[in-house]
């Protein structure tokens, strides 16, 4: 899996994106050109892939440094191999190193706000990047399995404008899933394999997703979606809303999106079954919980919501991949610890819901932040939202989660 790599945007500020009011707005004639320019420097976001019983390993990434893939463990029982030895559990390493150049910008404006909203400027130095663990459970039973290997990642290779793509871990194989809950193999793949077919991505959340302040509305989004033109991969985005430039890269902009600026877990719990029934996903990226625990609604039970939330999807869309995603941190440090410990909790859920063989990974994009000392000016158009350089970290992070399991483009 790659990670994805940075995206340099004109940054205009705009307006009203706060409260509980749904700010999506239609895309206009915008366009957004990615190629050209400075790249950005890899960061240090982390994705667990648990699943089964398997464990996790945790390959640090960060900006362009070589990574390891490393996860697996041996198959146990079952009939043995020559000699009575048993096979698997051989972890491989690789990954090189690829490197990215920096960019620098405006400072960005500070304030909270109890819900995500508020005008921002951008414009800085963006990090991306992610290490990945993923769960490779032992098999048990049965003939001697491959159970334990793992294939080791290569890293990302310079994308246009010097663009840095983060390096992947290993993936592994046998007993345990690919990037899913237990159960599921390595043979699953929630896009479509039809040729010429594009995977359903659909984007949930609240203003951090709509793409909240700065035109043109697009997000992470835009990096996103550049990133699998870029790697030649077919993907769509699908959901309720629509908003974002009219172009990428000289190509249509997929504009749907499921992002409510504003709002909390219970809101987005009360439309997400007519959302994906309507919007039919094989991917469903959820970030959610920045305005629950920004305004102090009964933190103590978010987790639990998150969970019911994470329930209701799955059940939903019982094929898809549910990418859970830790809320990024704000400026705020008082707040910030309560949106640690609320990461920390989620992360947790996640995996129950993933040991219980749904198809679930968490992806940190706090630490995608914090890999970054100066995230506060660098990364943060105001209290809560990204700027330009911020919203391509969190493309780069979503990209490298999901980008081995994208179909080719036609």
């Amino acid at each position: 899996m790659h990670l994805a790599a940075s995206l340099i945007l004109a940054v205009a500020a705009s307006s009203g994106c706060s409260g509980n009011s749904d700010n999506s707005s239609n895309g206009g004639n915008s366009s957004v050109s990615t190629t050209g320019g400075s790249g950005a420097s890899g960061g240090g976001s982390t994705v667990t892939f648990s699943g089964g019983n398997g464990g996790g390993s945790t390959v640090p990434n960060t900006g362009g440094a070589s990574s390891s893939g490393t996860g697996g463990a041996a198959s146990t029982g079952g009939a043995a191999s020559t000699g009575g030895a048993r096979t698997g559990g051989a972890a491989s390493t690789g990954g090189a190193a690829s490197t990215g150049g920096a960019r620098t910008g405006g400072a960005a404006s500070t304030g909270g706000a109890d819900s995500t909203g508020g005008a921002r400027t951008g414009g800085a130095t963006s990090t991306g990047g992610a290490s990945m663990s993923l769960g490779g459970a032992s098999s048990t039973g049965g003939a001697t399995s491959t159970g334990g290997k793992s294939a080791g990642g290569a890293s990302g290779g310079v994308g246009t404008g010097g663009r840095q793509s983060g390096g992947t871990s290993g993936i592994a194989t046998g007993g345990g899933p690919t990037g899913s809950g237990g159960g599921t193999g390595t043979g699953f793949a929630p896009c479509p394999t039809t040729a010429g077919t594009a995977c359903n991505v659909m984007p949930v959340g609240d203003s951090i997703t709509e793409g909240c302040c700065t035109a043109p509305m697009g997000g992470y989004r835009i990096e996103l979606y550049h990133q699998a033109l870029t790697n030649s991969k077919n993907i769509t985005f699908v959901g309720t809303l629509t908003n974002g430039p009219t172009t990428v890269d000289s190509k249509p902009f997929p504009q749907h999106h499921e992002g409510h600026g504003g709002w909390k877990i219970s809101q987005i719990a009360g439309v997400i079954d007519a959302a994906i029934n309507s919007s039919k996903p094989h991917i469903v990226l959820l970030k959610i919980g920045t305005n629950d625990i920004n305004g102090n609604d009964d933190v103590a039970n978010a987790p639990n919501r998150l969970a019911s939330l994470i329930d209701q999807i799955t059940k939903d869309a019982p094929a898809a991949l549910l990418v859970v995603s830790a809320v990024i941190p704000t400026t705020t440090d008082g707040t910030n610890t309560r949106m640690q410990a609320y990461n920390t909790a989620i992360k947790a859920k996640a995996e129950a819901a993933a040991a219980a063989g749904k198809h679930v990974v968490f992806v940190d994009n706090y630490a995608a932040f914090t890999a970054n000392a100066s995230y506060k000016t660098a990364l943060m158009s105001d209290n809560l939202h990204p700027n330009t350089a911020g919203y391509v970290v969190l493309g780069k992070s979503f990209y490298g989660v999901i980008s081995s399991m994208l179909p080719a483009a036609p």
